[in-house]
């Protein structure tokens, strides 16, 4: 029943986080056009449909949009009905970058902390969209165990801690997208946000492909275990959770391991060991004489590794539970000023010409004695450049900020874009123009190779050149990563099966051995 309850539930979590991405679309062509013919013009049929059957569901509750609006977000954070949920991870990224938090939000936490406290890593098990992929993987792994020859790599279960500690300290200099990188789940709900609600391929897509490849190749949910921060933390909060895995020793078989072997997380119920444990029932399934079952934790001194005598209880052990929180408050006391002032510069939306995926954007960043200047280019070139009716359309914005005063710099100056070390154009300004920000509109073919040149009159003429590229200038790596990734499988599977066929041959030629040993 949990196996089965796991599934159902993870599944409905993608449906859920498909349903919130159409949902943003709603609200998109609700606030941009509030018209379901002005939707089927500008989107198709299809769009106008899902538009109207969208409108009748949220008409049936109040007012469409407002109703709409109170679902929403994507895997760290969301709301169903109103009712938040955040991941603890979110909330310590955004306590890190902007030393506080929304009543919101820390509301959010409520729900996920209170299954942690009461049934530990639940959350991997019944929630987590990533786990799916994991599980699947697991069971192709198992398959394909026949032909090739798969390595078990065990890693420190510290290697979690140091992802989360570094995440937060990028958190805290470019931002919380790194989390779409870093997390499992988060890069699922970002590649099913991008598909849908954009119909883009998202990054994250890259980091999805390297958590599969890392349990297919390294061990079974090798990601859950050793690289996912969120569920390092949730195991470390739920440790001594309300509920846990019963054993009867009585019943138990001594040279029986199939609860440890079998379970994803590597925990050893035989060991009466609970940290980590996700309940997710696998181990039930498997024990020959079922003296597993899940119920109130014993008043017993149940810690991970098999360190389960001499360990302290009561107060002390629960401390001793939370000692690797300890690095991440630090990390919130002394990292809150300083990300405070770096994200004081955070840029502005530049006509919103952002939410257009059709329209490129790239930021460049050079320095200037004690400013840094941050130019982003939007490419009006796109991806179908020959169906543009100005491909040539080019805009700067410069944005220039001083670090030691946290300041930015609103004076005169002058830009000149450079083809090649040579000026082509020139605009001088005595303050700047849009919302603290220097803005340059100009036409520039993809032939040249560009740099803008920035001279501060305002200090004493004071230089900086930064080198930019137009997006068709760019690189497309994508089809180069994924024929290396091809070649790399390749080569993988294999050198996996020839150690399998070796691995054959060697347990053939034991049994062999220990058959003629026996007959002499």
């Amino acid at each position: 029943i949990l196996l089965g309850l796991s599934i159902v539930t993870r599944l409905g979590v993608v449906l859920l986080l498909c349903a919130l991405a159409l949902l943003t679309e709603y609200n998109n062509l609700k606030l941009g056009y509030n018209s379901a013919r002005l939707v089927e013009l500008s989107s198709g049929t299809t769009a106008r449909t899902l538009y109207e059957a969208a409108d009748s569901f949220f008409n049936r509750f109040d007012e469409p949009l407002q109703t709409a609006q109170t679902n929403g977000g994507m895997t760290w954070s969301i709301r169903i009905m109103g009712v938040p949920f955040t991941d603890p991870v979110a909330a310590l990224s955004v306590l890190v970058a902007s030393h506080r938090l929304e009543t919101g939000f820390v509301l959010g936490l409520i729900i996920p902390l209170a299954l942690a406290l009461c049934f530990g890593r639940v959350f991997c098990s019944y929630i987590c969209p990533a786990s799916l992929l994991f599980f699947s993987i697991a069971r192709v792994r198992r398959l394909l165990g026949k032909w090739l020859l798969f390595p078990e790599l065990p890693a420190h279960r510290g290697f979690a801690w140091g992802i989360l500690v570094g995440g937060l300290v990028v958190a805290a200099w470019l931002g919380h997208g790194i989390w779409s990188l870093l997390l499992p789940y988060f890069a699922i709900g970002q590649t099913i946000f991008h598909g849908i609600a954009m119909g883009t391929l998202s990054i994250a897509l890259g980091s999805v492909v390297v958590f599969a490849l890392l349990d297919l190749v390294f061990g079974k949910q090798f990601t859950c275990r050793y690289v996912c921060p969120t569920g390092r933390l949730l195991g470390a909060i739920g440790r001594r959770s309300v509920f846990a895995i019963r054993r009867e020793a009585s019943q138990c078989l001594t040279q029986c391991t199939s609860c440890a072997d079998v379970c994803p997380f590597k925990v050893n119920p035989k060991l009466d060991e609970t940290v980590d444990c996700s309940m997710c029932g696998e181990c039930l399934v498997v024990c020959p004489t079922k003296c597993l079952s899940i119920g109130l934790r014993r008043g017993s001194r149940e810690e991970a590794g098999g360190e389960s005598m001499g360990k302290p209880g009561g107060f002390a052990g629960r401390a001793s539970s939370f000692a690797p929180l300890i690095p991440l408050f630090l990390l919130l006391l002394f990292t809150a000023p300083l990300a405070r002032a770096h994200h004081f510069k955070g840029l502005p939306h530049y006509n919103y010409f952002e939410n257009y995926p059709q329209v490129p954007e790239e930021e460049f960043l050079g320095q200037a004695g004690e400013y840094e200047l941050s130019l982003v280019v939007y490419d009006f070139q796109g991806i179908n450049r020959e169906k543009a009716e100005d491909p040539d359309n080019v805009r700067l914005f410069l944005l220039i900020f001083n670090l030691l005063d946290n300041r930015i710099y609103q004076g005169p100056l002058t830009l000149e874009i450079l083809d090649r070390g040579t000026p082509v154009h020139a605009v001088k300004f005595e303050a700047a123009d849009l919302e603290n920000i220097y803005s340059l509109h100009r036409e520039l073919p993809d032939t040249g190779r560009y740099s803008l040149r920035v001279t501060l009159h305002g200090e004493k003429n004071l230089q900086a050149v930064i080198p930019f590229r137009l997006s068709t200038q760019k690189i497309h790596w994508g089809k180069w990563v994924g024929l290396s990734l091809l070649i790399l499988i390749t080569v993988a599977a294999i050198g996996a099966r020839k150690a399998r066929i070796a691995q054959d041959r060697r347990e053939a030629r034991l049994a062999r051995a220990a058959g003629g040993g026996g007959n002499g």
